[in-house]
């Protein structure tokens, strides 16, 4: 579950009351409920609890807390107590503890066995919450290359970041003062002292692995999120690491392969750094679980011919060179048509969109379009010409493969404002950003208790080193677009021969 630390800056529950506008609006009209007793005027009570749950959904808990007060004035008996209870889960997450137990203490007597049941659970939240209140945020810093090679991809980063820090959620509770160091613009080392020696409580940064080693030696002292992991496998105390990993992705999908009952699989890799260390992170994971990697090949990245690479992993190559000898011996000419082995569970392609789109009917006129081929995220760059990746699977964030996975105003802020920005890049950064401030939060509060919690950049968890660890979910290439895979409904994803047409 996600901490309460990371819906609220951790104030003490009276400072909150001052701090929410909303808050106190709800609490004025339950103090008016309280003397008047039920409201006169007709409510449409259905109505205001469909409207109050649909907020909630969006994590719009200020209107949603007004609602559920207007609710309150409206209702008695068990039905009133639905509701007090309701609000008091709203003013948990709002930070409001001691008013949260007096709406648990008035809803007690007359509550529904099953609302009866929450009122511990939110009693117990409550006790949790306040044995970790600490000190709020007060200032913190973020470090990015913004200027430089990587400069588009740390904007989109800062402007998640932005959009998490200026959200209505965190103005209501006076967020901490933001500073941002331009890391290429200042040197990494620099930057990194300067947001010590300005008094930063936290630090988030900074993005590029030789940037991370560069000031790995100076953390410590100040609590750091960094945004990458280092290469040296290195560690400091209060330092954690947050990356947009694709090795967690290969991970992922030999998980998926293993479970679907996948154990023995080849690999096709580019013939470079990226390409080798997803086929470690694969190959590792595989064999964990007990799969098998019968054979890699790799490929030139930038070649468009990549039938060399295939028929040998594929080792059709071979089945041909049987042909040849035999109708050397024979001394006739024979009528073949060549074969792939036949032991080939799963197919691993470490590969771009640019390739992916060349390899993928490759793989298929190579009689392995019946084979399930998987990828990861940058497999998939946009929503454009993917008709050739049709029964590819990949990982990928829950924001790029489900539009609903942000909370709605957010998505909304994003087109708006950079409406650029919207491809699959460029929100996978932009939701790595508005996490990384989650972390922030919720790392300064108590880190121990961030055991695993839905976020934009997959489902995250903190492991005793301090690395952020990323549970993903799966897609496939149908009629050119990403389509959640679900293995639990128990239907197999359709293979690529099919969605070609080809089957």
């Amino acid at each position: 579950m996600l901490p309460a630390s990371d819906r609220t800056v951790q104030a003490l529950p009276m400072l909150n009351r001052l701090r929410i506008p909303a808050l106190m609006a709800g609490l004025a009209m339950l103090s008016a409920c309280e003397t008047m007793g039920p409201a006169q005027a007709p409510v449409d009570v259905p109505t205001l609890r469909q409207a109050a749950e649909r907020l909630l959904e969006e994590e719009e808990f200020e209107p949603a807390l007004q609602i559920y007060a207007q609710l309150v004035g409206a209702t008695s008996g068990s039905e009133l107590s639905g509701f007090l209870i309701a609000g008091a889960g709203v003013l948990v997450e709002l930070g409001a503890y001691d008013t949260a137990g007096e709406w648990l203490d008035r809803a007690g007597s007359d509550a529904t066995p099953e609302h009866a049941q929450r009122i511990p659970e939110l009693r117990e939240q409550i006790r949790a919450a306040l044995s970790q209140v600490t000190a709020p945020l007060t200032r913190v810093a973020l470090l990015l290359p913004l200027t430089g090679p990587q400069r588009q991809a740390a904007i989109a980063i800062q402007d998640g970041f932005l959009a998490r820090h200026l959200s209505r959620e965190t103005a209501a509770r006076a967020g901490p003062a933001l500073h941002i160091y331009d890391t290429g613009l200042l040197g990494t080392r620099e930057a990194y002292l300067a947001a010590r020696g300005d008094g930063a409580e936290f630090i988030v940064g900074p993005l590029l692995k030789p940037e991370l080693e560069a000031v790995i030696d100076s953390a410590g002292q100040t609590p750091t999120l960094a945004l990458n992991t280092s290469e040296s496998g290195r560690s400091a105390p209060n330092l954690y690491q947050f990356a947009l990993a694709p090795e967690d992705e290969a991970s992922q999908v030999a998980r998926h392969a293993v479970t679907s009952g996948e154990l023995n699989a080849v690999a096709l890799i580019p013939r470079n750094d990226w390409g080798n260390r997803l086929l470690g992170s694969f190959r590792s994971e595989l064999e964990a679980l007990g799969g098998h990697l019968l054979q890699v090949r790799t490929y030139d990245p930038a070649g468009q011919d990549f039938s060399t690479a295939i028929t040998t992993v594929l080792n059709i190559d071979k089945s041909d060179q049987r042909r040849q000898q035999l109708g050397a011996d024979l001394g006739i000419p024979l009528e073949f048509e060549s074969r792939r082995r036949q032991d080939i569970d799963a197919i691993f392609v470490a590969a771009d969109a640019g390739s992916g789109r060349l390899l993928a009917p490759q793989l298929r006129f190579y009689f392995a379009g019946d084979i399930p081929t998987y990828a990861t995220s940058a497999i998939y760059e946009s929503s454009r010409q993917n008709g050739d990746l049709n029964g590819l699977m990949f990982a990928d964030t829950p924001w790029v493969l489900a539009a609903d996975a942000a909370p709605p105003t957010m998505a909304a802020a994003l087109r708006r404002y950079w409406p650029e920005r919207t491809s699959a890049q460029w929100t996978r950064f932009y939701g790595f950003g508005f996490d990384a401030y989650r972390l922030m939060l919720a790392l300064h509060g108590n880190p121990g208790s961030l055991t695993s919690f839905p976020a934009l950049s997959g489902e995250l968890s903190l492991d005793e080193s301090g690395r952020v660890r990323r549970e993903l979910p799966l897609a496939q290439f149908r009629d050119g677009l990403p389509v959640a895979v679900e293995p639990e409904a128990g239907a197999a994803p359709e293979t690529a021969a099919e969605l070609a047409g080809l089957r």
